[in-house]
């Protein structure tokens, strides 16, 4: 509960943009993508601008009120909601500016990634995004970044130039060159745990033809033909990227694989950059392994962005691990989880980590998972509540059988579940890096006033 006297400063200050319990708003706005998370805040203020954040963490911090912050919504774990404390909603900031010249974005911190593209593409530039195009941007970009681009662009936290930072104490800080270099170092990975992130100002590189592939394997086969994928994309060229998905149940029409009807497989989602040469030509030591059918098809960029997206009102709860490979051991563990699902549409997600990806940012990055090969995600994504039980232990006894390949002992921070363990977010950076963010974090929140997150402690 928070007195009469701070809603009436937040009413001031944020005029009709302030929704607490008693509001016939309030259980629409604190809705989130995850339908197990169902928290209820003191207060949600809607801000407009980076002084009317500070405004609002000035007013949170003297109601003693810890700060919870939204951009999306769409974070897994249900950070950008809390109960008993104040959500800043980021969403009424969603504004871009570009600089096609200089090749730079300036987005707000409420900024969906349909937002961004719109925004670039019709310059032909783009920087590495969600794979949905209705996933925030704060949220993926402050956590890593895996995206279509990666190969020739690294992670989206990569491509953090510059960003306007409102700290523990209201402050409006810059962190890049012109303001402080460490902290845009750990928000290159270091999730939510510095301040609200109001604006990011991103690289942007062109972007051309784009390939996509869709190849298939019968889930009898998936061990032999995951274990050759493994050793394919140590050598794919940086314009290609690989992403995984399955089991599928569907007839498809691939080249040299014939079905009668629905069959269970594995996918793989080869998207090359470049014309369709250049896509025959990544592909082509893809298919010379016999469990491996499918074809090519050109395609653009905007419409791989927009073809699919997940609606809020699911329930979900996601699990996995970075790991080293997939040898034998890990492809038949892999097989097994798909084989024992509870029901789709759960399934089991491996993205390859290759080409720029694995390489550090000028300036560096506080990420701390690039030595991996992939990172292999259990998603338990299911409706009915009496499911519960079922879903979330496939999913966890699933991220279990990966563990002996585990690159750190840690998954992907933006696919962390609710209960992600402290031990595992310290494991996802390691001691030193994870020493450095606490230094970062000890600067800008010594009282840990942002720890709806993957929390970094202050030193």
């Amino acid at each position: 509960m928070i007195g009469p006297d701070v809603f009436a400063d937040l009413e001031r200050r944020l005029p009709g943009r302030v929704i607490g319990p008693g509001h016939d708003d309030f259980d629409a706005t604190r809705v989130i993508f995850n339908a197990t998370i169902d928290r209820r805040p003191a207060v949600i203020v809607l801000p407009e601008s980076t002084e009317e954040v500070a405004a609002a963490v000035r007013t949170a911090r003297a109601a003693g009120l810890p700060v919870a912050v939204r951009g999306g919504g769409h974070g897994v774990a249900g950070h950008a909601v809390a109960d008993g404390a104040m959500t800043i909603d980021l969403r009424r900031m969603r504004r871009v500016a570009v600089d096609p010249d200089a090749r730079r974005a300036r987005v707000q911190g409420g900024a969906l990634w349909e937002d961004v593209d719109k925004a670039t593409l019709p310059h032909g530039l783009a920087t590495t995004g969600g794979t949905f195009w209705d996933t925030g941007v704060g949220g993926l970009t402050l956590t890593g970044g895996l995206g279509y681009l990666m190969g020739t662009a690294g992670l989206t936290c990569d491509n953090v130039m510059r960003a306007s930072v409102v700290t523990a104490d209201g402050e409006i800080v810059e962190a890049g060159p012109d303001g402080d270099p460490g902290l845009l170092w750990a928000l290159r990975g270091g999730g939510g745990n510095f301040g609200v992130v109001t604006e990011f100002e991103f690289q942007l590189h062109p972007v051309g033809g784009i390939q996509v592939g869709r190849f298939v394997a019968h889930l009898d086969q998936a061990a032999s033909a995951l274990v050759a994928l493994d050793e394919y994309t140590r050598s794919i060229p940086d314009t290609a990227v690989v992403f995984v998905t399955g089991p599928a149940a569907e007839t498809l029409p691939t080249d040299g694989l014939e079905s009668t009807g629905p069959f269970e497989h594995v996918a793989v989602h080869l998207v090359v950059q470049g014309g369709p040469d250049d896509g025959a030509a990544a592909a082509a030591s893809l298919l010379a392994h016999p469990e491996w059918s499918g074809r090519l098809q050109p395609y653009t960029y905007e419409a791989l962005q927009s073809d699919d997206t997940l609606p809020f009102g699911l329930r979900h709860y996601w699990k996995g691990h970075f790991v080293r490979g997939i040898d034998r051991p890990t492809a038949e563990a892999i097989v097994t989880a798909m084989r024992t699902r509870p029901a789709a549409p759960s399934f089991i997600l491996f993205e390859a980590m290759s080409g720029q990806a694995r390489t550090e940012p000028a300036g560096g990055a506080a990420f701390g998972q690039r030595g991996a090969r992939w990172n292999l995600s259990a998603l338990a994504i299911w409706e009915d509540a009496a499911e519960d039980e079922a879903q979330i232990g496939w999913a966890r006894r699933t991220a279990e059988s990966f563990a002996p390949v585990s690159y750190s002992g840690a998954g992907y921070g933006n696919y962390a579940p609710s209960d992600e363990t402290a031990e595992r977010v310290r494991a996802g950076y390691g001691p030193e890096r994870f020493a450095r963010l606490r230094a970062v974090k000890r600067r800008y929140d010594p009282d840990n006033v942002f720890r709806f997150n993957l929390n970094i402690p202050p030193a």
